[in-house]
Order: C-alpha cells, then structure tokens, then sequence
C-alpha cells in the first residue's frame, strides 16, 4: 500500500511539474484527478482496519466460542461444572430462573454474566472469566422451555445493577 502511495506521489509531481508539456490540459487535469482519488483510497485503506480480516477472525472466534465447552460438561438432563476445584451439577429441571445481569466496574467496562437460581442455591457466572459461558447460554436456550433471547432490561438499584429475566419457571 505504501508502495501505491509513492508511486502516486511520484506521478503527482511529475504531472505537476510537466504541466504545460501535455498538448490537451484535460489530460494534466485528469491524471492530476486520478492521483489524488489514489492517494486519498489508499491513506483510508491504509489507516482503517482491514473488515473483511476483523470479520473472518470475528466468526471464527464466536464459532470456537459456541463449541467451547470451557468449565462446563453438558448431559441430557443437566451439567457438571467445576469452580473453585468443586464440581457440581444442576439438572435442567431444577433451574427456577435464568437472569443476564449487568454491572458497573470500577476499570471502566461493564461486568456482565449470568445468574442461574435454582430451589437450592444461586449461581454466578461472569462473561469475563467463566470459560465456555457462551456455549451454556446456548445450552440453557436448547433446554429450558419458554426461554426469552429478547426479554427487557430493567435497572434494579442506583449502583447500576441491571438485569434481564431470561427464563422463569412456571408454576402450575
């Protein structure tokens, strides 16, 4: 890309410089044109992110992402996972509710996750640093009923807490 930049310099300026050698100045205008339409593609070409390569390496990282099962060991009737060196299982029958929650952090981005309750105990688990989160988002659309990908945002305190009810379990 550099190489189109000095070369298309190196044009500019002899064109400028042989300006009046050229029997019809709409040849001088015209080449004159074209230099500057080739310099100013190639300096935003040359200074913006290449998108086609940001997103081939964007779906291939979500891809690894839905396959990684990270700290999660998935059954047809539940999952195993493994934090703090105990591993534990929730059945999918016993989650009472699903919530996204969102929160803010004192180094500037949001830290969001998930919180899984169920009749026992409540579960946390941050985006950030719980490997294979995005494949059990996946698991919990796959196998709970009536789970809501869309569901509302609402703000539950003034330090920023917001959650998003993702699943509830009906009561008959």
């Amino acid at each position: 890309m550099k190489k189109i930049i000095a070369a298309t310099c190196f044009i500019l300026i002899l064109t400028l410089f042989y300006y009046p050698v050229f029997d019809d100045k709409k040849i001088s205008f015209v080449i004159i044109f074209l230099c500057f339409v080739v310099l100013i593609f190639s300096v935003a070409k040359l200074y913006s992110p290449d998108e086609e390569k940001d997103y081939d390496s964007f779906e291939k990282e979500m891809d690894r992402l839905h396959k990684d099962d990270g700290i999660f060991q998935y059954t047809n009737d539940g999952f195993y996972f493994k934090q703090n060196s105990l591993t534990e299982y929730i059945k999918w029958d016993e989650i009472v509710s699903v919530h996204s929650f969102s929160i803010p952090s004192p180094f500037g981005k949001r830290q969001s996750g998930l919180e899984i309750t169920t009749n026992e105990k409540n579960y946390e688990f941050d985006h950030a640093v719980t490997p294979g989160i995005v494949k059990l988002t996946d698991q919990l659309y796959d196998n709970l009923p009536n789970c809501e990908e869309d569901s509302p945002t609402i703000r539950i305190n003034n330090f920023g807490l917001k959650k998003a009810k993702l699943y509830e379990r009906k009561v008959l």
